[in-house]
């Protein structure tokens, strides 16, 4: 093997990746529940008495789920974060999780990288690697995420009831120009762009917006008495309320001008974009949830304690679908479609 300064130094087995870069201790540290974690054919855990193991998993593709040119450490925190907002969508609390990792040349530096970016994650939210799988191809990534609840105490899609008010957390369209300004390209239509060239300070805002989303684990299960139902926003505001409304058998009517956007967006995009990455662009992160009309003075006040912003931008009604209301005087229609998995199937 040639080690010169120039050459990338090359793993020879699965288990010497295994070892030098997952069984580290920022990823298989100790975890109450946890009997066997990484180095056997399975892993052995135990689900405390009167809880449900909740499981999500995501598979990120390169160049479909984030840039070619992105770096390892950036992709493996994106590639976590991702599926802790699943969690956080069920209110569930970080238990453990597997990672299937495919790469077309596994070297050392990229490892090392990746496995940092990987650990940070894992130790903020207190999630353990326990097992997974390694092979060469094109880059993928996939995780299981395993999360706990007591039982009957996870948030559902199909909790929504007419006359619950509809919010969100955080800020919505920062995921999408993060992606713009990282590619140049959305799946959004080309007259999706930057009004205005973004400064230092709004690139580094955008980057880490789409490579380091916050799931919202500690909001979710400090708040799950007020909230009847609850989604992830990973494919845009709009596709994934969609979901929970079928879910739940309802419609919902949203004030397009409520949605809340950062100050960053503000600068870079004219209006019509604005609410277009908002409603449409997806890669948020944040939750979308409903609680009933009385309590939401209650859930609010909870949202503070537990340091989230959350805003009311609908309420929940009879029909199916989502209207949106703008009262603004020049308010044009707002026409887009959020991510599809599969772009080229036909619906």
């Amino acid at each position: 093997m040639n080690n010169s300064k120039n050459t990338p130094v090359m793993l020879k087995t699965e288990f010497e990746i295994i070892e030098n870069f997952f069984a580290t201790s920022d990823l298989d540290f100790e975890q109450k529940g946890v009997d066997l974690g990484i180095g056997d054919d399975a892993a052995l855990i135990r689900v405390p008495d009167g809880h449900n193991l909740s499981i999500s998993t995501d598979i990120l593709v390169e160049g479909r789920h984030f840039p070619i040119d992105a770096e390892a450490d950036q992709i493996a925190k994106r590639a976590l974060s991702v599926n802790l907002s699943d969690l956080a969508a069920m209110a569930a609390k970080p238990f453990c999780f597997t990672l299937g990792l495919v790469l077309p040349e596994p070297t050392e530096a990229w490892l090392s990288k990746f496995s940092a970016g990987l650990g940070e994650i894992a130790r903020k939210f207190q999630i353990r690697l326990v097992g997974g799988d390694l092979s060469e191809g094109p880059m993928t990534i996939a995780i299981q995420v395993h999360g706990i609840n007591p039982i009957g105490a996870a948030l559902r899609r199909d909790g929504a009831k007419i006359g619950d008010q509809v919010f969100v957390t955080g800020s919505l369209g920062d995921g999408a120009i993060g992606l713009l300004c990282l590619e140049g390209k959305s799946h959004l239509d080309s007259s999706f762009q930057l009004a205005s060239d973004p400064s230092r300070p709004c690139l580094d805002y955008f980057e880490k917006a789409y490579y380091q989303p916050t799931p919202r684990i500690d909001f979710s299960i400090h708040c799950r008495d007020y909230i009847t139902s609850a989604i992830d926003i990973s494919d845009g505001l709009r596709g994934d309320l969609q979901h929970m409304l079928k879910a739940s058998g309802v419609g919902a009517r949203l004030d397009v001008e409520s949605i809340p956007v950062s100050e960053f967006a503000k600068r870079c995009l004219n209006l019509e974009n604005l609410y277009k990455a908002a409603l449409f662009g997806g890669d948020d992160y944040e939750l979308c949830i409903t609680v009933s009309k009385d309590r939401c003075a209650e859930f609010v006040a909870a949202a503070g304690q537990s340091k989230t912003k959350v805003t009311c931008i609908g309420e929940i009604v009879e029909g199916e679908g989502v209207e949106l209301i703008s009262l603004a005087q020049d308010a044009k229609p707002i026409d887009g479609e959020s991510y599809r998995h599969f772009s080229d199937l036909q619906s």
